[in-house]
């Protein structure tokens, strides 16, 4: 299933940031300020090109003699040194900035600068969260406190090259079929999106990953994207469902065949009542009378293995038995169709 099918539409509080850029704010802390600094020393010549400037003063690529530009300089040092060290500073400097010299409004890291200073004592905690998932191999986030995972039944299809989702505290959703693989969470701080490639590896690329927190410990996500320890897991929890997939299966097909007998019943019905030159009609009157009644002991029979399968099972419902049967029917017409 792709990503927008997993993930839903979000709400647009969403913030996206950097990796590097969150770790660069949790480490420089309220030296972030230093952009009011910056702004100062631009704001006579009102151009972002000043701005470029400093940021080549700041690389060392450009010598400029005002003392102003090398108080600013000596004073950020630290600040200066942490955003080269992780490649941000002219994404926070000279990208910050309009063509017109003026600071960028709503500015993500504004925002997570933020959320920082208002959890100054969890900022080591924010930080070997926002390490582990840099060495997990995601370069952003997507975060939102209101994001609710549990809401979302995700779907893993092991037949092709796809995107599937991996969280915490993931449960399997008994179904018909084996694949697709249906869960959900019964709640977790991140959902990570990923992509298998034709080698049947997680790929490296196109990761994505949500969370509603930045305060939880980092030993919470997995050490490591491999297939053992993401599709290898929730392939894992359906392997320990597959007597409950068994029930149903076998359940669903009892009452559709049930199903289809009574069909078949119907126009037999039909087709004697039209024809009356039978010799000993009311003998065939009689068998098909026999023949209701055991399609009645059927019905019973099947509506009572299901109940039993119901109560046999926390996690299969009247709702589920309706779903999958509704499924399987559906299933079964496209099947019959001749694109042809």
């Amino acid at each position: 299933m792709m990503h927008s099918g997993l993930i839903e539409d979000r709400n647009i509080d969403c913030k996206k940031i950097q990796i590097n850029h969150l770790i660069v704010l949790c480490e420089v802390g309220e030296d972030y300020k230093f952009c009011h600094d910056l702004e100062k020393i631009i704001k006579s010549i009102g151009n972002r090109d000043l701005v470029s400037k400093v940021y080549q003063v700041m690389q060392g690529k450009l010598s400029i003699g005002s003392s102003k530009y090398k108080k600013f300089i000596e004073k950020h040092k630290h600040t200066i040194e942490t955003m080269n060290k992780y490649s941000c500073l002219k994404k926070l400097t000279v990208l910050s900035y309009d063509v017109k010299g003026k600071r960028i409004e709503n500015l993500a890291e504004d925002y997570f600068y933020q959320y920082i200073q208002e959890h100054k004592k969890d900022i080591e905690t924010i930080k070997e969260v926002a390490l582990k998932i840099k060495s997990l191999g995601f370069n952003e986030i997507t975060f939102d406190e209101k994001l609710d995972f549990t809401k979302i039944e995700y779907e893993l299809d092991t037949l092709y090259r796809f995107h599937f989702a991996f969280l915490e505290n993931m449960e399997v959703n008994p179904t018909y079929l084996k694949s697709p693989i249906k869960y959900r969470t019964n709640g977790s701080c991140y959902c990570m999106i990923l992509v298998t490639n034709g080698n049947k590896e997680v790929s490296k690329y196109d990761r994505n990953i949500e969370l509603n927190s930045l305060i939880f410990d980092s030993n919470r996500l997995p050490k490591e994207l491999t297939i053992e320890s993401t599709i290898g897991v929730i392939s894992e929890l359906s392997e320990k469902k597959k007597a409950e997939h068994d029930d149903i299966c076998n359940s669903v097909n009892l009452s559709i065949s049930i199903s289809d007998l009574k069909k078949y019943f119907e126009n037999l019905k039909v087709v004697i009542e039209d024809i009356n030159e039978i010799k000993d009609k009311q003998k065939l009157v009689d068998l098909l009378s026999q023949m209701k009644n055991t399609l009645t002991q059927l019905q019973l029979f099947g509506m009572n293995f299901e109940n039993q399968i119901i109560d046999s099972h926390e996690g299969i419902t009247v709702e589920t038995m309706k779903k999958e049967k509704k499924l399987y029917l559906k299933r079964r017409y496209w099947e019959n169709i001749d694109i042809d």
